[in-house]
């Protein structure tokens, strides 16, 4: 089986932005990624340009952004619950381990 794992490496995330920011790095986005929650929504539910039959995406001391940007964190996890839902229902799973250390 063809899996695809993303790393994004929290300890360099503290914002809305550099989330975006090292989301686009990892799961190498297009150039056309807008680095909005939008744009985030959609390239998260497309792939096209690595396509795999299983995504893993780990997250590692997610805890500093949670910490800095409570809000904007939680938006940041209902799209990868969301984007989670939609790979699901086309039978691709979406597994995303989030750690806080």
């Amino acid at each position: 089986m063809n899996h695809k794992v993303f790393y994004l490496d929290g300890k360099k995330i503290n914002s809305k932005q550099t989330f975006l920011k090292q989301a686009a790095e990892a799961m190498e986005f297009p150039p056309y990624f807008g680095a909005n929650w939008d744009a985030f929504d959609e390239c998260i539910t497309d792939l096209t340009w690595c396509p795999a039959q299983r995504y893993v995406i780990l997250y590692n001391h997610a805890d500093i952004f949670a910490q800095a940007e409570p809000t904007q964190y939680q938006i940041a996890l209902d799209i990868l619950n969301s984007a989670k839902e939609y790979w699901e229902a086309n039978n691709i799973p979406l597994n995303f381990l989030v750690i806080n250390k």
